[in-house]
């Protein structure tokens, strides 16, 4: 039987009384639960607690002094790496958080110590493929391994000049490719197939595959993903859509993939990694004016580093990245600079603006013209459209009617208009010269120039006719016709169709229109027949209202309504094929550019 405890002491040791614990006694200075956990059993006499409790500190006091016994004590296990276990003496650290009578144990702590120190939390995301081991379209008998031989092969020589930012080493094989990178195979052959090629379809339902398992589903995260989203990204065609809302979603995901890999602070990058981080700049960054989407890659010290150090590699196309990535760095603060710009400024602010843009841009040309003469015919072309297209960004200012109210019809802005009119023009005819190997496997960011070229003139042309029409000055037929003839509108566009079609030989027109340049080529046309009539109605020879109205009757009496004698005779006198729209038909139409330029 257990000895009898002396009057003098308290019911409770220490111990059970800071860990709010029955304190059931065993012997004299000790009990049962002190006994258990291996601790000094303390009793108090009753004297000695009064004596406490008259001068006992607040409770705040005893807070405070506990949590900085604590911290001292986690500081030291983080010291010791979790090594050593904190003074089992201690009541406090004992009973921390005990509502039990089994303790946290050293090895414990320590696991949490670590745990605050990632800011992550779940479970790591999975570092294998869920497709591996499935047979690629090769093992399937769908590719022979000739054909994927030459698409690899087409695309080292012919796609790596336009976007050098993925590289295949020239002695790597398309089998030993399939076999180590499953993914970048697939979007590489994709890419170098072109769109008439019968499989296009099938390869982009298995891309979107591996996206919809691997990225989204399960969370995978490697560079074989980030380069063969960026491949697939800059020869993306199909399928068309409105918005091009999946294209925005890949480029989305190059950003994301980018910095979960930590691409963008981790101390020392290899060159394929800094390649696909230039890669992802360019896309995203090419993309945010285009298809007015925020920028997922800004540019910073990270992106310099990397052209920089692109400088010195062992691989000539690694020289030709440099010239492209101060280009769209270059376009991204145009953007910003535009977007900035007060109405209230007007035309004075508009000339220093463009200004001190148009000294930037000379100088930043300089050093890019430098880069084109190490630079493949192919690289060359690409980089002057896109020189092109920024020149005529900079004259953009001119189309933003509330900058001139004060002075609409200024020699600046007419200027400038026509400086969209030529500059645009020249970037379609180039376009339209290019070799056939390269229309066939064109980027999408050419793709969306010459569809900013596409929608520039005619919106540069209709705001300079409705200012030489509207003026007080009596109708200027000279200046009218200078500025149709100088776009040659129709002819233009219908050329550039008839070159960017010849990628579609032998395809039935419902695969065409599924592939973007497709589709638009279909919209250049609708322009060209459109587009006379939409001047005839600025310049003061539009049908009459009734007219507009009853589609049968144009259809049936189209020229007589159209050559009915006005005050421009002399402007598209053959207007039989044109189709009469409304403004609002004639926006939707021209949508289809402004939208994707």
């Amino acid at each position: 039987m257990n000895a009898t405890i002396p009057a003098v002491k308290r019911r409770a040791c220490v111990a059970c009384t800071a860990a709010k614990a029955k304190c059931t006694p065993q012997g004299i200075n000790l009990c049962q639960r002190c006994t258990r956990l291996g601790k000094s059993c303390t009793y108090l006499d009753l004297p000695q607690t009064k004596r406490k409790h008259k001068a006992a500190p607040s409770r705040m006091d005893v807070l405070e002094k506990k949590v900085d016994k604590l911290m001292s004590q986690l500081a030291a296990l983080t010291r010791q790496s979790g090594q050593t276990s904190p003074d089992t003496s201690n009541p406090l650290t004992n009973d921390l958080g005990s509502s039990r009578d089994s303790e946290q144990d050293s090895s414990d702590i320590a696991a949490l110590i670590d745990a605050a120190q990632d800011p992550s939390h779940g479970l790591d995301p999975p570092t294998s493929s869920a497709l591996e081991g499935q047979p690629s379209i090769v093992d399937r008998g769908l590719l022979s391994e000739a054909e994927a031989e030459r698409l690899v092969s087409i695309f080292k020589l012919e796609l790596v000049p336009k976007f050098p930012c993925v590289l295949i080493a020239h002695d790597e094989a398309a089998a030993r490719l399939r076999d180590r990178e499953p993914f970048l195979f697939l979007c590489v052959v994709a890419a170098a197939m072109g769109s008439a090629h019968p499989l296009r379809k099938t390869v982009a339902e298995e891309i979107m595959k591996h996206v919809t398992s691997r990225i989204v589903v399960r969370s995978e995260r490697n560079l074989e993903l980030l380069r063969g989203l960026l491949v697939y990204s800059a020869w993306y065609s199909y399928p068309a859509e409105r918005y091009h809302p999946r294209l925005l979603l890949l480029i989305q995901f190059c950003g994301s993939i980018l910095y979960d890999l930590g691409l963008h602070r981790k101390p020392s990058l290899s060159v394929d990694e800094q390649r696909a981080l230039l890669g992802t700049y360019w896309m995203s960054v090419g993309f945010s004016g285009t298809l007015g989407r925020p920028v997922i890659l800004k540019h910073d010290r990270r992106v310099d580093e990397c052209i920089e150090s692109m400088t010195s590699t062992e691989y000539l196309s690694d020289r030709w990245i440099a010239p492209f990535s101060h280009l769209q760095s270059f376009s991204a603060t145009i953007d910003e600079v535009y977007a900035s710009m007060q109405a209230s400024g007007g035309g004075a602010l508009v000339q220093v603006t463009r200004g001190s843009l148009q000294r930037q841009f000379d100088s930043m040309r300089t050093h890019v013209e430098k880069d084109l003469l190490s630079c493949p015919s192919s690289t060359e072309n690409a980089i002057r459209l896109e020189i092109k297209y920024t020149e005529i960004r900079l004259e953009e200012l001119s189309l933003r009617e509330e900058l001139w109210t004060a002075e609409p019809a200024s020699a600046v802005r007419t200027t400038m208009l026509m400086g969209i009119i030529q500059r645009s023009k020249e970037l379609i005819q180039t376009s339209t010269n290019l070799p056939a190997s390269e229309i066939a496997h064109m980027t999408i960011t050419t793709s969306a120039r010459i569809c900013a070229a596409v929608g520039y003139i005619p919106t540069a042309i209709f705001t300079l006719l409705k200012l030489i029409t509207g003026s007080t000055d009596p109708p200027m037929d000279a200046q009218v016709q200078a500025v149709v003839d100088a776009a040659d509108y129709p002819n233009l566009v219908t050329e550039l169709a008839n070159v960017l079609e010849t990628k579609f030989e032998g395809m039935s027109a419902a695969d065409k229109e599924a592939d973007i340049v497709g589709s638009l080529c279909s919209k250049m046309r609708l322009l060209a027949r459109c587009y006379p009539y939409q001047i005839r109605a600025i310049v003061g020879n539009a049908p009459s209202q009734d007219g507009r109205q009853d589609t049968s009757m144009m259809a049936a009496h189209g020229n007589e309504v159209a050559i009915t004698p006005q005050a421009w005779p002399s402007i598209y006198s053959d207007l039989g094929d044109i189709l009469p729209v409304n403004d609002i038909q004639w926006d939707s139409l021209l949508s289809n550019f402004t939208g994707f330029s």
